[in-house]
C-alpha cells in the first residue's frame, strides 16, 4: 500500500522596491492543520475588531496598515468599512504618531500570532536585483526550495499566489518547467487576490516583515528590522543543522540547485 504523504497548501505574495530588490515568501501550511491555524488567526481579527474597530473583512495589508496615513491608500469600499456611521474613520487608522505606533503594534501582534503555527514553514528568497526578469527568475528559486523542502517531508503541494492576473503567463511557465515524473508542487499557481484570503493577508505580513529585515534605512527601527527573525524564527524554513537565524536564500546563503526538478534551473536530466 502507498505511503501516505503529509498534503500543503501554500500561500505566496512579493514584496521589493527598485533600491532594494526583489523577494517571493511562501507560508505552508499543511492541509490538517488549515482549520485550526485560520481560527487562531481569526481569533486575532476578532481582537482587533473589539479593540480597535477594524473588522475581519478589512483588508490587512501591512504596507497600507504601517503607512503614516492609511486611507490615502485605502479603497472607498474598504473605507467604508471602517467608518461609523457618521463616516468617522477608526481611530487606528487616522493620521499621527501615536495612531501609528498603535498600528506597529498591531502589526507585531498579527506576526507573533503566525509565528505560532509550528507545523507551518516559511520560505524567502531574495535578490538584489530590480529588474523584471530578475522577479520572474526569483519564483523559480521559489519553487526549486519548495521542492526540496516537499522532497525531504515526502509530501506535495498546491500554491495560491496573490494577484488577479498572471501578466505574461509568467508564473503558468515557471510551474510547467517543472518535470511532471519528479514535480511535487502540483498543478499551475491558484490566483486570488488578498482582500479575499485571510491567508493570503498572513502571508503578506511576512512578506513586508521580510522585506524591512533587508532595507538599510538608519531610521529603522532595529527591533522591527528583525521581526522576522525573531517573531517568526519557528516557522522559518533553513538549512538542516544550522542555528535560528533570518535565512532568506539568496542573500544569506546560496542553494544547490543542481536536483531542482525545474526545466529552466536544476540540471537534472
Amino acid at each position: 500500500m502507498p505511503r501516505p504523504t503529509r498534503p500543503f497548501i501554500v500561500y505566496v505574495d512579493d514584496s521589493g522596491s527598485e533600491d532594494v530588490g526583489w523577494l517571493w515568501t511562501a507560508l505552508a501550511i499543511p492541509f490538517e492543520q488549515w482549520s485550526e491555524y485560520l481560527h487562531r488567526w481569526l481569533g486575532f481579527r476578532s481582537w482587533l475588531y473589539h479593540r480597535h474597530r477594524v473588522p475581519a473583512n478589512f483588508e490587512l495589508h501591512a504596507q497600507v496598515w504601517l503607512s503614516v496615513e492609511p486611507a490615502r491608500h485605502t479603497s472607498v469600499e474598504q473605507l467604508a468599512i471602517v467608518e461609523d456611521e457618521n463616516g468617522e474613520l477608526a481611530e487606528v487608522l487616522r493620521r499621527g504618531r501615536a495612531h501609528r505606533r498603535t498600528r506597529f503594534e498591531v502589526f507585531e501582534k498579527a506576526v507573533k500570532t503566525i509565528g505560532k503555527f509550528t507545523d507551518a514553514r516559511l520560505f524567502t528568497v531574495a535578490t538584489g536585483s530590480s529588474t523584471g526578469a530578475a522577479k520572474i527568475a526569483l519564483y523559480d528559486e521559489l519553487l526549486c526550495f519548495l521542492e526540496d523542502f516537499l522532497a525531504t517531508e515526502g509530501a506535495h503541494a498546491t500554491l495560491i499566489v496573490d494577484g488577479a492576473h498572471d501578466s505574461g503567463g509568467h508564473l503558468r511557465a515557471a510551474h510547467r518547467a517543472l518535470m511532471i515524473e519528479r514535480r511535487r508542487v502540483v498543478e499551475d499557481a491558484g490566483l486570488r487576490r488578498s482582500m479575499d484570503s485571510q491567508l493570503l493577508q498572513m502571508t503578506d505580513c511576512c512578506a513586508h516583515a521580510a522585506f524591512q529585515s533587508v532595507q538599510d534605512r538608519p531610521n529603522l527601527d532595529e527591533k522591527f528590522r528583525r521581526h522576522y527573525e525573531t517573531a517568526l524564527a519557528r516557522v522559518i524554513a533553513r538549512p538542516f543543522d544550522t542555528e535560528p537565524g533570518r535565512w532568506i536564500r539568496g542573500l544569506d546563503y546560496e542553494a544547490d540547485n543542481r536536483a531542482c526538478p525545474s526545466e529552466r534551473v536544476g540540471n537534472a536530466p
